[in-house]
């Protein structure tokens, strides 16, 4: 919104303070609220009357005028004129064309005699066409009014043709010059072909022949533009209505036809010929005479040609001037409207309001839900369409040829760009809405992770539990043994000592006494027995050894760097610590331990995080079979034994190790199988498992070392745990 506030800034620069402030704010506020219709509107009313100018549009635009013409109702014949046509039934009859003077002369002098206002010959007569030359020149002097053609305006399809000799000395002579557009459509009529000439067209020249008796003639206005009573005859311009840069010379008009071909009452020229007509059809009415037999190839395409129903049909050159004669007349007389076309100023603000209409309405609607805004402005854009066409045609029923194209293609652009616009606005909000999520989420991330960390030591100190567990069971047993033991040990070397001092003091003859105190004490028992509680002890003490070292072993802490490390020391230590677990107790006989170990080279690991792996499988694995008891009794269990099998060899490749953890349990389902190494996910009890151990597991291995760790499992039948990793040689 930079731009607009510059706006306001130097809008106020020249506003008084008092009214500068809050003026000024208004404006920006207004600005800030409507922005999208103030940028909507404009450029798409700038775009769509850009294209206009263009001339793009121009088919469109004439294609809306042909449609009003069609659609608007039937118009009555004009009954001031009556068309005497040449029809193919006429040339079969008259087995001649061009028909020749003498039997041109016949058909005029039968036309006079009904007594006609004028006749009008559509008809080049610039040669003589034998016999009857001197019979047709008798008619044209003596037999008024007769108005001949001649075509004043060549070009490259066909060049001028001259009048009659004998009309143009009597100056009854109009033009039949047409102008067609570049679709091949005849809208226009020619009034006088020439500026600054005389020369009416053959319609104008008829229809002022007509006015005459009624003492209407014609004058010009302040503008110098033609009027016959109160009608001003507006010249047509090249950029009137839906035209851009068309041929606007002479002086022409639009035409507003009163309906499509042989709209007009006609009679043809055998019924004349004949004198098959009623006495007074022709009396005061202006008689054209011109061809519309299809072979004559005298006709063109007009608004009512068009059709998605039907071949188009021509109209003939004849009704085309009988077109021009009935507008200039009705106009004069009846004051019927012209077509009358808007300046470009008031087209363009005409496009420019509905621009605006529907880019208000459609940022009004802005903040409804993406879907019924969708729905809405459709809604919007279809009723203002048919707004445009209907005001477009009621406006043309009145002689008003206003824009239609236009507007309705600033109207389906404007809602375009709103909801363009709407949408971007909204995907702005929703990304600065998404970034604060995103923001929201790893800050959020951090705490995870944070808490992750916590959960992974909590996971370590469980293992360390069990460990910490495991030892003190282990170390219960030698302990109480030798605590059980030390008295005797006490107890004998006390009478032991005492028998020697009193051995000392008697001997060297030893007496009866001395037998009789080593008797007491029964000192062979005694000297017996001693070795015996040492080896005891021994034993212990070892026993002790044994487990301090697995602690050693299990618990050694990680360096930065890897360490040389054999594979089989760290599953053995595990399986002591876990041996408090794997013993039988009164529900089950103790756990079968098989171990298939092949000989594996020393390589380079985290022997710890190792270890916790190892501890994490083999402890999931005696779960399972804990779990997969059921209502089995221990002898049930003793005939089919729990076991563990440990699996450790070289891969194929050379290039990897394998060492497989496989339990005949109960075995999981495909979709349990899926979630396993899911982080949080877990089928133990409550209290029993946090859901971390196998995904750690994975990372270990995986991430840390670059291996593998999958599973197999059908239920029914255990589960196989499969640690792949690679094999780095230490080379001592």
């Amino acid at each position: 919104m930079k731009s607009f506030h510059t706006i306001f800034k130097g809008f106020s620069g020249w506003i008084p303070s008092k009214f500068a402030d809050p003026l000024g704010g208004k404006i920006k506020k207004f600005a800030l609220v409507w922005h999208g219709a103030i940028i909507v509107a404009p450029s798409v009313a700038v775009s769509a009357i850009a294209i206009r100018m263009l001339g793009w549009l121009q088919p469109l635009e004439l294609a809306a005028l042909d449609a009003n013409y069609r659609f608007r109702p039937t118009e009555p014949a004009d009954d001031r004129i009556v068309i005497v046509a040449v029809e193919e039934s006429d040339l079969a009859y008259l087995k001649q064309w061009p028909l020749s003077d003498a039997m041109l002369a016949k058909l005029l002098t039968q036309i006079q005699q009904h007594q006609p206002k004028v006749i009008g010959l559509d008809l080049y007569r610039n040669l003589p066409i034998p016999p009857g030359h001197s019979e047709l020149t008798k008619v044209f002097k003596t037999t008024p009014p007769i108005i001949g053609i001649q075509k004043v305006v060549g070009d490259r399809y066909s060049s001028e043709v001259p009048p009659s000799p004998v009309l143009a000395k009597l100056g009854q002579v109009g033009a039949n010059d047409i102008v067609v557009d570049q679709d091949g459509v005849l809208r226009r009529g020619m009034l006088f072909p020439i500026p600054g000439e005389p020369l009416p067209s053959l319609g104008l020249a008829l229809a002022m022949t007509y006015l005459n008796d009624k003492e209407i003639t014609p004058t010009a206005d302040s503008k110098g533009y033609m009027k016959l009573g109160k009608t001003v005859f507006t010249p047509f311009e090249k950029n009137d209505g839906g035209y851009v840069g068309a041929d606007a010379g002479g002086y022409q008009i639009l035409l507003n036809f009163r309906g499509p071909a042989r709209s007009f009452t006609s009679v043809s020229v055998k019924d004349v010929l004949e004198n098959r007509i009623p006495a007074n059809f022709l009396r005061d009415r202006i008689v054209l005479v011109g061809a519309k037999a299809t072979s004559l190839n005298d006709s063109f395409y007009t608004p009512y040609s068009r059709s998605f129903l039907s071949t188009p049909v021509r109209t003939s050159g004849v009704e085309i001037q009988a077109n021009i004669a009935s507008q200039i007349l009705s106009s004069a007389l009846q004051g019927r409207p012209f077509i009358q076309v808007w300046n470009n100023t008031l087209e363009n603000f005409w496009i420019f309001l509905w621009a605006l209409l529907i880019a208000s309405l459609g940022w009004k609607l802005r903040n409804t839900k993406a879907l019924f805004f969708l729905f809405r402005i459709t809604g919007l854009l279809l009723v203002t369409v048919v707004s445009v066409s209907i005001l477009g045609y009621v406006s043309f029923l009145l002689g008003w040829w206003i824009p239609v194209v236009p507007p309705i293609l600033t109207l389906l652009g404007a809602t375009i760009a709103t909801s363009s616009y709407v949408y971007v606005s909204r995907l702005r909000e929703l990304n600065t809405k998404l970034e604060q999520t995103v923001q929201d989420l790893e800050q959020a991330l951090r705490e995870l992770e944070h808490s992750q960390i916590k959960l992974i030591q909590s996971e370590k100190m469980s293992s360390l539990g069990q460990l910490v567990s495991g030892v003190a069971h282990e170390i219960n047993n030698p302990v109480n043994f030798i605590s059980g033991n030390i008295k005797y040990l006490q107890d004998y070397y006390q009478d032991l000592s005492n028998h020697l001092e009193l051995y000392q003091q008697t001997f060297p003859n030893a007496g009866d006494e001395i037998e009789e105190d080593a008797e007491a004490i029964d000192l062979e028992y005694l000297l017996e027995d001693l070795p015996k509680i040492a080896v005891s002890m021994e034993t212990g003490i070892k026993r002790i050894e044994e487990i301090c070292i697995s602690l050693r072993t299990f618990s050694r802490g990680d360096t930065s760097n890897k360490v040389a490390y054999n594979i089989h020391e760290g599953i053995d230590s595990t399986l002591l610590i876990l041996k408090h677990r794997i013993k039988g107790n009164s529900d089950r006989p103790e756990i079968k331990i098989v171990k298939e170990y092949a000989s594996l080279p020393m390589v380079n690991c985290y022997p710890g995080q190792l270890n916790q792996v190892f501890m994490n499988l083999i402890a999931n694995a005696i779960d399972a079979l804990d779990d997969s008891k059921g209502e089995r009794s221990y002898q049930e269990i003793q005939a089919n034994p729990h076991q563990i099998t440990i699996i450790t060899q070289v891969l194929a490749d050379k290039n990897n190790l394998a060492i497989r953890i496989k339990d005949n349990g109960l075995g999981m389902s495909s979709e349990v199988k899926e979630k396993i190494f899911q982080h949080l996910f877990t089928t133990k009890a409550v209290g029993k498992g946090t859901g971390l151990g196998l995904s750690i597991s994975r990372q270990i291995v995986e991430e840390t070392h670059g291996g593998k760790l999958n599973c197999i499992s059908t239920p029914g039948e255990g589960a196989e745990f499969i640690i792949e990793i690679p094999v780095i040689v230490v080379v001592d």
